[in-house]
């Protein structure tokens, strides 16, 4: 039967892919070498969603928790997201509108399929034993884009660019971007849920910095009330999102989305841990907030996830007898950013990564599918 089955990448290429794979510069990106290695990943996270879907032996992620190399993942998602704000406006303030939309979709589409394959891979608690300190970026950077969920505006190079023509390719590359941006924000509710569900495999400042510095079950309730994941099209009818927007048919009305369960059971997990609970004080401002979530913990989908009846229980309680907490904490951090340096990466890539290099789009072979 396994000689019938269909690969993206062969079983014994997948290894080879993995142990290939080194964290690439910002100087690398848009070079020939950095396209090959945006295929390699984009082949290895076909095969992993071939392998899910399929329900087969998922190979990819057993390479990339073994050989240790999902902190590359991580690097490569920030490394890119950092490109966006930083390189990517000052390319188009030197350059003008760019001559084609191969280059900036290869490079937007990057941070996808790293975001997509960690997704993936973060599904199984063996790959908290890869990640150590770095998953305090990883936390970071989840939380970043779960955030602008709320509000696309939130993302400054919208606003920054007069768009002259609606049909040119910066409006074309702006417009993809916003699907790009909406897609990993889903993903990284799932990456935050993942990270909580293993909160005993992390080291403790990871349970701090989800708790102190960025209050995810806030956020969490925040995301509750907003449901991202719904919305209505122009006719009226609900649409769910799930990789792409689709119809919720008849029989799943009423039925919780898989990013809205994975916030309940998120919000459990660091509501009820006792391991967390040093770490959350119950303020004033948390408590109003915290206590919307009831109206929200109604039969139909206590039913579905049973575990929430204790959530309820507990947020009840609290509205009861809880005293809001009046220690005052406060934390300094300081961040140096090197801007001038930063600067000297921009000019660099508008003088070579807008180029209409033909051979080096030929060579590599690919093009930045749309996510659907």
């Amino acid at each position: 039967m396994a000689d019938h089955m269909e690969y993206i990448v062969s079983p014994w290429e997948i290894e080879a892919y993995v142990q290939s794979l080194n964290v690439s510069t910002l100087d690398d990106v848009g070079t020939k070498s950095w396209l090959d290695f945006h295929k390699r990943l984009t082949l290895l996270n076909q095969q992993s969603v071939l392998e899910i879907t399929e329900l087969r032996e998922e190979s990819v992620m057993e390479w990339f928790i073994s050989l240790k190399k999902v902190p590359i993942l991580i690097y490569e998602a920030i490394q890119i997201d950092i490109w966006k704000h930083k390189a990517f406006p000052l390319l188009i303030d030197l350059n003008g509108e760019p001559p084609n939309t191969f280059m900036m979709f290869s490079v937007l589409y990057h941070e996808v399929i790293v975001i997509s394959l960690l997704e993936n891979i973060l599904f199984h608690c063996e790959s908290a034993q890869t990640i150590d300190d770095i998953v305090i970026d990883l936390i970071d950077y989840a939380v970043e884009h779960v955030t602008m969920l709320f509000d696309e505006k939130t993302f400054e190079i919208y606003e920054r660019f007069e768009i002259k023509d609606p049909n040119s390719f910066l409006e074309e590359i702006l417009e993809k971007l916003k699907i790009f941006e909406f897609d990993i924000g889903m993903r990284c509710i799932s990456i935050l849920y993942y990270l909580i569900e293993f909160l005993d495999s992390l080291p403790l400042c990871a349970v701090s910095r989800m708790l102190a510095i960025h209050d995810i079950p806030y956020l969490f309730a925040q995301l509750i009330e907003t449901q991202p994941w719904k919305k209505q099209n122009e006719d009226g009818e609900m649409l769910t999102y799930d990789a792409s927007w689709r119809k919720v048919k008849a029989n799943e009305v009423g039925k919780i989305n898989k990013r809205e369960g994975q916030v309940w059971f998120g919000l459990r997990e660091l509501l009820l841990n006792p391991k967390c609970s040093p770490y959350y004080d119950i303020t004033e401002h948390r408590l109003s907030q915290l206590s919307k979530l009831q109206k929200y913990l109604h039969e139909d989908i206590l039913d579905q996830i049973a575990p929430l009846i204790e959530l309820k229980r507990w947020l009840s309680y609290l509205n009861i007898t809880a005293m809001p907490s009046s220690r005052a904490s406060c934390t300094v951090h300081v961040e140096v950013i090197p801007q001038i340096a930063w600067r000297r990466k921009s000019v660099h890539y508008a003088k070579n990564c807008l180029k209409n290099d033909a051979l080096n789009v030929k060579k590599s072979g690919i093009v930045a599918d749309n996510v659907k």
